[in-house]
């Protein structure tokens, strides 16, 4: 299979992946296709959603991909944070799902001072760095970017860790063609073992922790002893759930999927179900020669088609995305009225398909050349 072929191949798995895992979390039943189901919203609002709907990790993927820069002078892709950080504020209100990093980072002005931005282990959404692993055939600005995409929300170093493994995954299985389980391990303990932590942070000015550094390598050594372990499923059990475990478990898959065997998901966290799968499943995309074809039991599947084979474009070079500019005159979405068309800075001509108002709740309907999104505004109670 041609490497563009692998990077779409890559991108529908991943989705896929997470679809099934949130409506496992949505339904607590058995799964066997994906299907339509009931999201809770909150105690206000149930919807129905449409089959093969994916969470906030599938809108996190493509908020990064959105972002994403080429360069054919450096040769790198990087990451524009104004679009990234206007586009997080989009997707508060079509968010499927209460990642409590992004919400922090959204609602707390003085979110890098917090505890929360040090101490949390859990670090919602590391699968986030898929495109930029992707989208970078150097392996040096691969890895200088995703640290930065993860520190941006994170500063722990086990959910810093767990995001450069899977990065370093994604650049053995894409780059270096290495798919045998035994020597991943082999190249991920590796890797760990000469990862430099004044490497990393060269070009970093943020003050750290006077501990901040054995932190760090503890960390590595804790890593390196977990990983061992994978060599043997039997020893994957009884972890926290943390972006460590998540991390683990999605390798898991990945070497369950690639040999044919039950992937025991009873033994899993139902509420980190969908990152798991979606890093397993968007793993082995990229090795796997079983392509996605039915596009339709993905929500705006042929959009998503079209998102892997942009991240390709990227990835050579060919798009010359420039540095977004936040526009003067924004839109208020929910000001709009049913049948009003308007062009967001963000997404483009739109069109309102539906507005619901209550004394709760503001549910606007959009339609965009990149599917449909529901958009939810709670109102302040009294």
């Amino acid at each position: 299979m041609n490497i563009d072929k692998r990077i779409i191949n890559a991108l529908l798995w991943t989705v896929y992946g997470d679809a099934l895992g949130f409506l496992k979390t949505n339904t607590n039943i058995e799964i066997e296709e994906l299907k339509e189901f009931t999201y809770i919203y909150n105690n206000d609002l149930h919807m129905g959603k449409n089959r093969g709907q994916y969470s906030y990790i599938t809108e996190l993927i493509l908020i990064n991909i959105k972002s994403l820069i080429d360069s054919s002078k450096t040769f790198e892709v990087n990451i524009d944070y104004n679009r990234f950080f206007e586009e997080l504020k989009l997707w508060f209100y079509y968010r499927h799902g209460k990642p409590g990093n992004l919400l922090k980072k959204l609602s707390d002005r003085k979110y890098y001072n917090s505890n929360f931005y040090w101490k949390d282990v859990r670090g919602y959404g590391i699968s986030r760095v898929f495109p930029i692993a992707i989208a970078n055939k150097n392996y040096n600005s691969l890895e200088r970017e995703v640290y930065k995409n993860i520190i941006y929300l994170n500063r722990h170093p086990r959910v810093i860790l767990s995001g450069l493994l899977l990065s370093r995954t994604v650049y053995l299985l894409l780059e270096k063609n290495i798919f045998e389980k035994e020597e991943i391990i082999k190249e991920l303990k590796d890797y760990l073992i000469h990862l430099q932590f004044n490497e990393l942070n060269r070009n970093i000015s943020i003050k750290l922790p006077n501990d901040y550094r054995i932190q760090f390598e503890r960390e590595k050594i804790n890593y390196l002893l977990e990983i061992d372990k994978l060599k043997d499923e039997k020893d994957i059990k009884n972890l926290n759930w943390d972006a460590r475990a998540i991390l683990l478990y999605g390798l898991d898959i990945l070497f369950r999927l690639e040999n044919k065997e039950d992937l025991k998901l009873t033994r899993l966290n139902i509420e980190d179900l969908n990152e798991v799968l979606a890093i397993g499943y968007g793993l082995w995309g990229i090795i796997n020669k079983k392509e996605l074809k039915k596009l339709d039991i993905l929500k705006d599947g042929e959009f998503l088609k079209n998102m892997g084979d942009y991240l390709y474009r990227l990835r050579n070079f060919r798009v010359n995305r420039k540095v977004h500019k936040k526009s003067q005159n924004t839109i208020d979405l929910f000001q709009l009225n049913k049948g009003q068309t308007a062009k967001h800075e963000l997404l483009g001509p739109i069109k309102v398909l539906d507005r619901i108002e209550t004394s709760f709740y503001i549910q606007i309907l959009l339609n965009t050349k990149s599917g449909s999104y529901t958009l939810i505004q709670n109102k302040k109670r009294q």
